[in-house]
Order: C-alpha cells, then sequence, then structure tokens
C-alpha cells in the first residue's frame, strides 16, 4: 500500500516503542497512513537518532528491543497505521568498545571475518600502513598521548588485554601478544615510566591498527568514513555477503508483516546504488508470499535520501518509489525568504569576511578547501584506484613501480584478501558490556 501521509517518530532511550504505540489513535485522527520510524537497530549507547548503529542485526533494547517493536506495531495496526522504516546501508558507528565487528578487525587485521564489512584499503601508500587500520581517535599527537599516559593497558573481563585511549575508546591487543602482556604484568607497560612507554609503544606497534590524532585523519586515513566523520565507518555493502548481513533484520521484518517499507539513508554514498536498489527490490519481492494475511499486500515502499540539484531528476532506471522530498522542502523553504533581500546580505558578507560576493566562486573554494584539507586521504585513494585501473589494460598501461602504493578496496579487482568472508567464520555478536563473544 503506497502511504498518502507520513508521520516521523524519532525513538531513543526517552521515546521508545511503547511511547510511539501511546500515539497510535491519535496518527489515526490526523490522518496518517504510515508511521515513518527512525532507524531501530541497535545503535551506540544514548544515541538520540539511530543512524549510529553498531549492530545492525538486531534491535535496539534501549528502544524496547524486539519484544516492544512487535507489540508497538500490533498497537498501530489495530488502528490501520503501516509501518516505513528507516535503514542506514552506508556505514557504521566505530570507536568506543560496541561495534563487535570493528573490534574484530582492529584485533585480527585482514584476516578477520570481518575485514571486508568494511572499506579499507590495506595497501596505501605509506608503509606504515601496510596491512594495519589508521585509528585517528586519539585527543593529541600519538608521542604526546604515550607521554602524557592518555594510552594505557586493561583487562578485559573475558581475559582479553585492551589498549585504552581517551575514556570510551578501546583498541584490542592481538591474541599472539596476550600471554606476553599477562605474563610481565599490566604495570610493566605503565606510560608513567620511561621503561613502561617503550615496551608498550613496541605492544602497540605489533596491532592490525596505528593509533593516530584525529586531526591526521583527513590527509592518512586508508579507509571511508560518512563525510569526515571519524566515528562512522563505510561499508561494502555491495559485496553479496555484506548487504546479506546489513539486511537480515528488514527483510526479515518486512517478510513477518512487521514492516512495509524502508527508506534507504545516504544513497549517494554506496558505490552502486543502481545495483543496491535492484538487489533490494528483488529480495523484497520475494518475500511478498511469505507475508501473513491481514497485511498490506506489496509490493514493499522503498524512497531514498537523495539530494536532487536544481533541474536533476531521480535517475528513472532505480528500481524505487522516488526521493524524501529535500528539493520539495528546499521549494517551500524558498517562499520563506524574500529575493530583496540578496544584495544587502551579499554587502554584509563582503564586510564582514572581505570575500567576494559571487557565491558560485565562493562555492567553488569551499569545495577545494574541503577536498584539499578534509577528504585528502580519500582523494589520494582515488587517484590509486584510477591509476591501478589504467594499469589493468595494456593501452594504458605504466611501468610496473607504480606511485601509489596499492589498490582502493572499492575500485579496482583483485584476489580477496586472506581472512576473506568467504572462508572464515562469521563475525562475532556483541554483549551489553560491548565486549566482542567469541
Amino acid at each position: 500500500m503506497t502511504p498518502t501521509a507520513t508521520y516521523r517518530l524519532q525513538f531513543h532511550a526517552d521515546f521508545t516503542f511503547a511511547d510511539g504505540a501511546a500515539l497510535a489513535g491519535y496518527l489515526r485522527d490526523l490522518g496518517v497512513s504510515h508511521v515513518y520510524a527512525s532507524p531501530i537497530a541497535v545503535a551506540r549507547a544514548g544515541s538520540t537518532h539511530g543512524y549510529d548503529v553498531v549492530d545492525p542485526t538486531a534491535i535496539n533494547p534501549a528502544l524496547g528491543g524486539e519484544d516492544g517493536f512487535r507489540k508497538m506495531v500490533a498497537t498501530l495496526r489495530s488502528q490501520g497505521l503501516g509501518v516505513i522504516l528507516d535503514i542506514v546501508p552506508n556505514h557504521l558507528a566505530v570507536g568506543g568498545s560496541e561495534n563487535a565487528w570493528w573490534l574484530d578487525v582492529l584485533e585480527k587485521g585482514e584476516a578477520s571475518a570481518c575485514a571486508e564489512v568494511f572499506d579499507i584499503d590495506w595497501r596505501p601508500q605509506d608503509p606504515a600502513l601496510q596491512g594495519k587500520v589508521l585509528a585517528p581517535f586519539l585527543g593529541a599527537p600519538y608521542g604526546e598521548a604515550l607521554a602524557e599516559g592518555d594510552i594505557r593497558l586493561e583487562a578485559g573481563p573475558d581475559g582479553s588485554v585492551w589498549a585504552m585511549a581517551y575514556d570510551h575508546h578501546r583498541f584490542p591487543i592481538r591474541e599472539a601478544d596476550r600471554a606476553e602482556v599477562l605474563a610481565l604484568g599490566l604495570g610493566a607497560y605503565d606510560p608513567a615510566t620511561e621503561p613502561g612507554r617503550a615496551r608498550l609503544h613496541d605492544l602497540l606497534e605489533r596491532q592490525a591498527y596505528r593509533l593516530a590524532w584525529w586531526q591526521s585523519a583527513g590527509d592518512e586515513i586508508n579507509w571511508r568514513r560518512f563525510f569526515d566523520i571519524t566515528e562512522l565507518a563505510g561499508v561494502r555493502v555491495e559485496d553479496p555477503t555484506v548487504f546479506d548481513r546489513l539486511h537480515a533484520l528488514p527483510l526479515r521484518l518486512y517478510g513477518e508483516g512487521l514492516i512495509d517499507g524502508l527508506r534507504i539513508d545516504h544513497i549517494d554514498g554506496l558505490a552502486d546504488p543502481s545495483g543496491y536498489l535492484t538487489r533490494l527490490r528483488a529480495e523484497l519481492a520475494a518475500l511478498e508470499k511469505a507475508r501473513p494475511t491481514g497485511v498490506p499486500d506489496g509490493p514493499a515502499y522503498l524512497v531514498v535520501e537523495k539530494i536532487l540539484a536544481p533541474g536533476e531528476r531521480l535517475q528513472a532506471a532505480w528500481p524505487c518509489d522516488g526521493a524524501t522530498g529535500y528539493e520539495f522542502m528546499d521549494s517551500v523553504s524558498a517562499l520563506l525568504h524574500d529575493p530583496a533581500g540578496a544584495e544587502r546580505l551579499t554587502s554584509l558578507w563582503e564586510d564582514v569576511s572581505g570575500r567576494p560576493g559571487a557565491y558560485a566562486d565562493e562555492e567553488h573554494a569551499a569545495r577545494r578547501e574541503i577536498l584539499t584539507h578534509g577528504f585528502a586521504g580519500q582523494v589520494e585513494a582515488v587517484a590509486g584506484a584510477f591509476h591501478d585501473l589504467a594499469r589493468s589494460a595494456l593501452p594504458t598501461a605504466t611501468s610496473p613501480k607504480a606511485p601509489y602504493g596499492g589498490r582502493s578496496s572499492n575500485c579496482s579487482p583483485a584476489s580477496p584478501p586472506t581472512g576473506s568472508m568467504a572462508t572464515v567464520a562469521p563475525c562475532p555478536r556483541t554483549t551489553a558490556a560491548g565486549w566482542p563473544r567469541p
């Protein structure tokens, strides 16, 4: 059933599924046909929006868990309301200690069962990052952080060992090094002493990550982020196995008749939006016959978050029901602005900033600044990917000595690394305490 009117419900710990259910009658009286639910997968503790997902395979207990979601949907259905669910296929929240998939990659590197989930370039130009993940979560340059005691070791509840940094950030010490640490004792790695700092530094150098100052991320990072937000790591949803892992929950909810459609967050962040939507539409269609009686018939309602430029239209080849309407909101907001004020505002801008008043010129300069300062690492990775692509064809091949360190994990063909998800164990789940399960 195509929605006639949706009402957004933003779920968080202070507005749970029970609160949403209590609004069912009110929403019916408003003429709403569908509740548009914010992301409900397990998000970072304290999240007020749900886009910082740490476990996409389960419904967030802080919102009421799966039982609470089922009760809310039953109440909504009793009032004739459907549910459209917002999902996040582009990124997962990292840093801290809550994302078991990310922690597994930090501990095991390319051998991790989760290595192909994240969009990591394991062979960047920087020799210090070969086979490693840059971890730019420190509040100061690495040397300063080590000298100030901001990096320390701690034993986990299961006997594991973790490097702690800046309160909530935890970095696992690989299994091969734990026996040494436990034999010497944590005190032997005390950063307050010179021998302890040296021993701690040597230990960290052997890990599958390299700790770094957060401000170095723009220049050195070797994995894709959500824009320049280091605590949101891009995922490779174009990989069929990753797609299955990320969509197991929403597809199950659709097949069980608990939701009626999906809103796709940040479709432009995906490597192949058209291919993604084609796969998703096919998966949803295959589940239509499994849906129970008494719920709206398919096809599923499928919309994408897409910022359309003036005059741009959504690609006709995309098998979806449209965009979320940003271009409409832009047109509506324009009604609230008097064009006669443009001249005065431009003059004010010139007086305050000392810069030209031509918006197009300022926009171009801002875009170049963002690429130079915020995304230098990503620009280098893209250049490296195109270089590798050129080398793969005889007419554009160069000498074997390439100026770039290796492939971009998303762009050029390569054999899967050791630890490909086709040959290793599934990713671990997360316990309530945030530690990986064995």
